[in-house]
């Protein structure tokens, strides 16, 4: 088989194993180290304290004053986001994009957590290790408001919370909540803050919401198929927690210790929702209590997560998944990131720019692509000899590949030569494909007649164009294996991976035409006769 089946072949191969990968045999996590992060399920008593919790909360909220406190909105914001504020349910109510890229029709930023009429960034307490009760939905009181700030007190005769939330620059902010023990006794509580991120009403294999466990050590990560039975529970150490998409982060990060981190669905199985708990804590009367929470509510551009200053040194961006081989991607992926925004730089467009950097690319991988082509010409040369040795010692396979052995020596010959550049080759496609799929910068961009460089092609033109360009280029490289197979490997491969790019996003599909063009070009070169021959 020559050197671009090979190739061809091994791509596909990768792409099958990746999905079956993900799907089904996706590691799980790490086994528990005593007092850090360990992955754990509900048990039956969970739920019944749970379901006990809500019962005493709805008890709690029929004679609460607090419950009858009226709706009011706030808008506050940075340069790059605004956040409707309220103060009933949580603090959060709609969250708005500022950027250009993001701006709809509407003129209004994007909404990314989409909560439709739901809250984030809810304070609630673990009814079983708290002496008051603070009711579901519990209204608060504003206390204050600026154009980056919101401040709310909820207070009755056993408890007073002072809720601060300030946006501070970019994406970032900073939450502070004070508990002061109103009781004439000492008074336990421990808290609890939610966060939530509205699902898609379909779902995509493409774009999969996630909640994250960040832990010293590693991001642990529940898709919402991981948590439809029971919640996902990550308890020790926790950096950080979040939930996420491809593109966007909404996080919490603790400065104080934080017990556990739980994912699950919400109760409409609408939204995804993370719950962290902090440790229980103990006050006399008149005491108080401080937490802080940095927030992150963003895109998952690499500079804006890495340079979070709120609470630094938590490294948000371990949040973009690279994929396969993890620093080594990461690397390869920032680098060629960093190339895709020189050429835009030049450009000015984002599809110029990949099909640019498709072409370094290119370039870059040659010297290893024709360190294979040579070994697959050799093959190709004594491929007569090898077929009649396997004729020869049919009924002796000791002998046939002692036989076999001495004609590679003497021709000169690695039958794995030809296929340890494909695998120098791996790493570099997986960090480009893993690049291209999560780059933001991509996201809500056109390109010629594609609407959104993140989204399909909406008329499958470069699908069915690259399956064309794909099979034109097998009809006349030549082929070492026989014609039956040579002919089905032509229509084979361009139809699994013009039936692939049906759905991958446009961006993606941009590179892979790209990629099978110049690979075509590459070809049409190879063959042209050498002058010599043509004289003769």
């Amino acid at each position: 088989m020559d050197f671009q089946r090979r190739t061809l072949l091994a791509i596909v191969v990768c792409v099958l194993i990746w999905v079956v990968y993900a799907s089904l045999l996706a590691p799980p996590p790490p086994a528990p180290k005593a007092d850090l992060a360990k992955t754990t399920t509900e048990a039956s008593a969970d739920a019944k304290a749970a379901t006990d919790k809500a019962a005493a909360d709805e008890v709690a909220a029929a004679a609460s004053p607090s419950v009858d406190v009226p709706l009011v909105t706030h808008r506050i914001a940075t340069d790059l986001l605004a956040l409707e504020v309220g103060n009933v349910g949580g603090f959060v109510r709609r969250t708005e994009l500022l950027s250009k890229q993001f701006m709809g029709r509407d003129e209004r930023g994007d909404d990314f957590l989409k909560l439709n009429g739901d809250t984030s960034l809810q304070v609630s307490f673990d009814a079983n290790e708290t002496d008051f009760r603070m009711p579901r939905g519990a209204g608060w009181e504003v206390v204050g408001q600026t154009d980056s700030s919101w401040s709310l007190r909820y207070k009755d005769l056993d408890v007073e919370i002072l809720g601060d939330l300030k946006l501070v620059e970019g994406y970032e902010g900073l939450l502070n909540l004070k508990v002061l023990n109103r009781s004439s006794k000492r008074q336990g509580h421990k808290l609890m803050l939610k966060t939530q991120y509205g699902l898609p009403k379909e779902s995509s294999s493409y774009n999969i919401q996630r909640g994250l466990c960040a832990t010293p050590d590693d991001v642990e990560e529940f898709s919402a198929s991981d948590v439809t039975e029971q919640s996902g529970t990550i308890r020790g150490q926790i950096r950080w927690a979040g939930i996420d998409s491809k593109y966007f982060l909404s996080a919490v990060v603790p400065t104080h210790p934080v017990q556990t981190c739980e994912v699950r669905l919400s109760d409409d199985a609408a939204k995804l929702v993370n719950t962290i708990s902090s440790s229980a804590v103990t006050l006399e009367p008149n005491e108080s209590r401080t937490y802080e929470f940095g927030l992150y509510m963003g895109t998952k551009e690499m500079e804006s997560l890495s340079r979070y200053a709120v609470v630094p040194g938590v490294h948000l961006e371990d949040a973009v998944d690279w994929g396969w081989f993890g620093g080594l991607t990461r690397f390869l992926g920032e680098k060629m990131l960093w190339l895709l925004r020189v050429f835009y730089n030049l450009t000015g467009v984002w599809g110029v720019a990949i099909i640019l950097l498709t072409v370094v690319v290119k370039v870059v991988t040659l010297p290893l692509t024709f360190k294979q082509m040579r070994s697959m010409k050799k093959m190709r040369e004594i491929q007569p000899e090898l077929t009649a040795l396997k004729a020869k010692y049919a009924d002796d396979r000791v002998r046939q590949a002692q036989e076999m052995q001495a004609l590679f020596q003497r021709a000169g010959v690695n039958p794995l030569a030809g296929c340890l550049p494909m695998l120098v080759q791996l790493p570099v496609w997986i960090a480009l494909y893993a690049m291209l799929n999560t780059a933001v910068e991509l996201y809500r961009e056109p390109f010629l007649w594609l609407p959104d460089l993140t989204e399909q092609d909406p008329y499958y033109i470069l699908p069915l164009a690259m399956g064309a360009l794909m099979y034109f280029q097998m009809k006349i490289q030549p082929s070492g294996v026989d014609n039956d197979q040579a002919k089905m490997m032509a229509w084979m491969m361009p139809i699994i991976f013009t039936v692939m790019m049906l759905f991958l996003p446009s961006g993606l599909c941009v590179y892979i035409f790209a990629n099978v063009l110049l690979s075509l070009v590459q070809t049409v070169i190879q063959l042209r006769p050498s002058p010599t021959a043509a004289a003769k």
